[in-house]
């Protein structure tokens, strides 16, 4: 039994999607942006907003940040991707923590995979969804990282002063060491170079970024 096939169920789920997750936010700011013309990014999409993806440009695929639940705007997701024959993958990463290197190889190869065009979401489409944006630009639009890394910015929300900037820590320190080593490659530091714990321990954020973040923007 699916928690949204009676009437009462959905209308339950509705005002979960709309209060709890921000559903009624989105309907007013969808964050959406095109990263090519076979790849885009945004916040978590309605089941209107796929459909509208899906006549204006063919959308084959969804990649979203988020988990797959029980939760109603997952379900409701799965739900008009099913009826709209788009496939959803569910690549979750966090937005509080540095990247792990298995994640960032099976973005890759994620990539290389999906048949396109896609849409990369995550809750408010800016910093999960930022991440990998980043990694889409570099790994599929060859873009050099200090160009790709835009994609991680206040233009989207995404904050790097609170807990939310180890995503942007995560290339600063690519950078540096880049600087050191010009022939290093960005995956090649990753697999063989990047430390995460110990990157994890020097990482220091703000406290009053974190309340706006975490308390008031109630991020994911």
């Amino acid at each position: 039994m699916s928690q949204i096939d009676t009437p009462l169920k959905r209308f339950k789920a509705r005002l979960e999607n709309l209060f709890v997750d921000h559903e009624i936010l989105r309907m007013i700011y969808r964050n959406f942006y095109a990263l090519s013309d076979k790849a885009y990014r945004s916040n978590h999409p309605s089941a209107s907003f796929i459909k509208k993806l899906k006549n204006r440009y063919g959308l084959k695929t969804i990649i979203s940040m988020r988990k797959a639940d029980t939760s109603a705007s997952y379900l409701f997701e799965k739900e008009a991707c099913e009826n709209l024959d788009v496939k959803l993958i569910n690549h979750r990463m966090s937005s509080r923590s540095l990247p792990k290197v298995d994640m960032v190889i099976a973005a890759k190869k994620l990539f290389a995979e999906v048949e396109y065009p896609i849409l990369i979401h995550c809750k408010s489409g800016a910093d999960r969804a930022g991440l990998m944006s980043v990694l889409y630009m570099h790994f599929v639009e060859n873009q050099p990282m200090h160009q790709a890394v835009k994609q991680l910015s206040m233009k989207y929300g995404h904050f790097r002063w609170a807990d939310t900037g180890k995503l942007d820590f995560f290339f600063d320190k690519f950078f540096e060491y880049q600087n050191q080593h010009p022939e290093i490659e960005f995956i090649d530091w990753v697999e063989n170079i990047y430390d995460r714990e110990a990157l994890d321990k020097e990482f220091k954020s703000s406290r009053w970024a974190n309340i706006v973040v975490n308390k008031i923007l109630r991020r994911e």
